[in-house]
């Protein structure tokens, strides 16, 4: 064999040992949230009580206790030694962050428990206003009296006014019947944890962005406050987030839905919280 060969079959053998390496260093994917097919709600209960019970949950008040605690004090460079997660803030922050998907979730449920209750008075408000929060807004300021529509100040600061317009003709016309002190009691109770709730996610929100400019400033000025918490959240901390790879990172928060029992499929493929 001449030198040539030699050199050529050494090189050969340099290049096989590479890919076998490099195969076994390769990074695992993180792994994708199975997330099951939301099972049928249970509307027929008086009460919002019975299907929304985050806001009397223990769980939510500590969180908020929490939070009202540590917005009253702001949080020094100098106070925090060693990595950030060590900070006893920190914990706090990632909680908080999830705590606004759960109350996301919770004030659809409570939507749909005030629509499928006013459907009665009002059927056809559902397909004039289909934003969630408006529509909550809009029946606690109806009620039962359809009138208020017309030269109302309070609707105006919640609907357009060529949605109030068609609400007012649409109203004028509907056969829905009027609601019972019970029934209507039960449907500003319902609007009212839905507000509250939705004062408590803004809470957070003002929270987590004023923490997250302090915990990791260039990675909220990149992808926002929010964003940052929940990817720092489900890569557990900045330390293992900091040596994910780049690939992986854009699959942090996927979810896989599993539809009926038959099949799964991911509902954006590759994508996570970075693309929403």
């Amino acid at each position: 064999m001449s030198l040539a060969d030699e050199l050529l079959a050494d090189l050969e053998e340099a290049a096989e040992e590479e890919e076998g390496g490099s195969y076994g260093e390769e990074e695992e994917e993180p792994a994708i949230e199975d997330v099951q097919e939301e099972t049928q709600l249970d509307l027929s209960g008086d009460s919002v009580k019975t299907i929304a019970k985050l806001w009397d949950s223990k769980m939510f008040a500590e969180i908020m206790m929490k939070i009202e605690e540590y917005i009253s004090k702001q949080a020094k460079a100098s106070e925090v030694m060693g990595p950030v997660e060590a900070a006893p803030e920190y914990r706090v922050i990632v909680d908080a962050n999830n705590l606004t998907v759960e109350i996301e979730n919770e004030l659809n449920i409570i939507h749909k428990f005030i629509r499928d209750k006013y459907s009665k008075r009002f059927p056809e408000l559902e397909s004039l206003v289909p934003n969630a929060l408006d529509y909550i807004r809009t029946v606690k300021e109806l009620g039962n009296s359809l009138d208020k529509c017309k030269n109302n100040e309070n609707l105006q600061q919640i609907l357009t006014n060529a949605t109030i317009m068609v609400v007012s003709v649409t109203a004028s016309t509907t056969q829905g019947q009027q609601l019972s002190e019970e029934e209507l009691e039960r449907l500003e109770e319902a609007c009212d944890m839905a507000l509250e709730l939705n004062a408590s996610k803004h809470r957070i929100y003002e929270y987590v962005e004023s923490r997250m400019s302090f915990i990791a400033p260039n990675l909220s000025i990149i992808i926002g406050a929010s964003t940052a918490a929940k990817i720092m959240g489900v890569a557990g901390g900045l330390t293992n987030l900091s040596k994910m790879p780049a690939c992986n990172i854009m699959l942090l928060g996927a979810q896989r839905k599993t539809l009926s029992g038959f099949s799964s499929t991911s509902v954006l493929p590759h994508t996570g919280y970075i693309y929403h």
